[in-house]
């Protein structure tokens, strides 16, 4: 086993505090694809102007007529949590990681199994009303968008207010709450790990800046990240090979009682 790996995996099993913050290269394996590079969607003709908040307040029939193509490229060919959700699922039910912050808006670290979960852009699966803040699921909204009924609007008798995705659009800030939360996890996480993310895009490019001053930092990624000279641990490969890996080195580190179930296998609630 990679030697990095069980470094990182005796640090885990003796800290008190260990966060994870995961980006698109995590969902890549389920079939979620990325924003840039090649295949990216910004590189399939799909123009981010398109998806500001000013274009959703200008234009919303506009907004949702192209979200609704960017929902099903997006999320149309899905296949569910792959092996690194659930290794890191895996590693919440052991009592080793405290929380994923994640960019990722597909929702597949819930459908894994963890349960201590803050959503730096949000929940695609969602959408809200902004008149009345009602939630509804995004998939009714996009029924009403196919059916001729652009932009959607709030299903609360009375209201009629546009709906939108609950997801942080281009031009909008990140939740205070969520987006403190997860600064307040980096600073105080004896371990941060980094999974599939490219750490470029700001603020969350800024989370493993505060965790390297408080502790140790780890980068898993197929490839050079723009923070990888702060880290301690750099794990290059696919996420579905080297989380469940890294699992395999936790439980075997761990007492006999409290490593029931296989390596990269979804939590279950305690």
């Amino acid at each position: 086993m990679d030697e990095q790996l069980v470094a990182l995996a005796e640090s885990l099993v003796a800290a008190d505090g260990v966060s994870v913050l995961t980006g698109a290269g995590v969902s890549n394996a389920s079939g979620v694809p990325t924003f840039r590079g090649d295949g990216g969607i910004w590189n399939d003709g799909f123009d981010p102007a398109d998806f500001h908040v000013d274009r959703f307040e200008s234009d919303p029939a506009g907004f949702w007529t192209d979200r609704h193509e960017l929902h099903e490229r997006m999320f149309g060919e899905v296949t569910g949590p792959n092996d690194a959700h659930r290794a890191l699922a895996r590693l919440e039910e052991l009592g080793v990681l405290d929380v994923v912050v994640t960019q990722n808006t597909d929702g597949l670290h819930r459908e894994a199994g963890t349960n201590r979960l803050v959503e730096l852009h949000g929940d695609a699966a969602r959408s809200v009303c902004v008149a009345c803040g009602e939630s509804v699921s995004t998939e009714a909204a996009l029924d009403d968008v196919r059916a001729g009924t652009a932009p959607p609007t709030c299903p609360t008798v009375g209201c009629e207010g546009h709906l939108k995705p609950d997801v942080v659009l281009y031009g909008e800030d990140l939740s205070a709450a969520a987006y403190g939360s997860a600064r307040r996890m980096a600073r105080e996480s004896d371990v941060f790990l980094v999974v599939g993310s490219s750490l470029t895009v700001a603020p969350a490019s800024t989370l493993p800046e505060e965790a390297a001053a408080r502790g140790e930092l780890a980068v898993f990624d197929v490839a050079e990240t723009a923070k990888d000279h702060l880290a301690d641990y750099l794990v290059r490969g696919d996420a579905t090979e080297t989380l469940p890996a890294l699992v395999e080195a936790v439980q075997a580190r761990l007492p006999n009682e409290v490593t029931v179930g296989d390596a990269g296998g979804t939590a279950q609630e305690a």
